[in-house]
């Protein structure tokens, strides 16, 4: 199975208010930062490698890490958990290709850093097929303003982006893509540049992209919004569980 990267080194400036001294990734959520939940919702999917990428803050997640793997039955338990640090911003395409390289990964799956998804990734982890470089993961929402559309062909293939602000359900983006060698080969030739803006629309054009449908919940937890209404859901299942 391939290692999964999750990525956590961006400054989360939309989030900043809310956790000034904290990488986004730490951001407490029910009595946890939200990397713990991360990664038990990545084990209880059956992704056991797991590398961290990151950047923004980084000695503060390489403490949280250290601390965590000396607990028993703790959230890195079980996992193979690797970190990679970027020495300059690269955006999201850049930290991806980055870690990629710096593990000689020929292939990986990759998930937003402020992302969780609690169900099957059983669509992801399957290999990529031929003439397909790059998956990535979709889930129908009720109101997709805050995140724009993906436009999905019969056979798969991804073939368009909505922009932002249109309201009303659909299909998005869930931060979380299946990257293999042939997308890495098509990444822009500059250092920094982003997965969504830059490097998804040439993969679109040329055929290689492709989506999978994916079952469960699902929140980015990116803005203060949405935290809040994470941190409800989470503590309200933590004390239906303790019922």
């Amino acid at each position: 199975m391939s290692a999964c990267i999750v990525l956590a080194g961006g400054r989360g400036t939309r989030l900043a208010g809310e956790v000034p001294h904290l990488p986004k990734c730490l951001a407490p959520v029910a009595g946890q930062p939200f990397l713990h939940w991360q990664l038990r919702a990545l084990r209880r999917a059956g992704i056991t490698d797991v590398v961290l990428s990151l950047g923004h803050l980084h000695e503060a997640v390489l403490r949280w890490c250290e601390q965590a793997g000396a607990q028993p039955h703790g959230p890195t338990d079980g996992l193979r958990l690797r970190c990679v640090v970027e020495l300059q911003p690269l955006g999201t395409g850049g930290a991806v290709r980055h870690a990629m390289a710096q593990l000689g990964l020929a292939e990986a799956l990759v998930t937003n850093g402020d992302t969780l998804l609690d169900g099957p990734l059983a669509p992801m982890q399957a290999p990529l097929q031929p003439g397909e470089w790059l998956r990535l993961a979709t889930v129908q929402v009720a109101d997709r303003s805050r995140f724009g559309g993906v436009a999905v062909a019969a056979d798969g293939r991804v073939i368009g982006f909505t922009e932002k602000g249109g309201g009303g359900p659909g299909c998005i983006n869930a931060g979380l893509y299946r990257v293999g060698a042939g997308a890495l080969a098509l990444a822009p030739a500059v250092a920094s540049f982003s997965l969504e803006a830059d490097w998804l629309p040439a993969l679109a054009a040329r055929g290689a992209l492709r989506a999978a449908a994916l079952a469960g919940g699902f929140i980015d937890m990116g803005v203060p919004d949405d935290y809040h209404r994470l941190q409800a859901q989470m503590t309200l299942s933590i004390m239906s569980d303790r019922l």
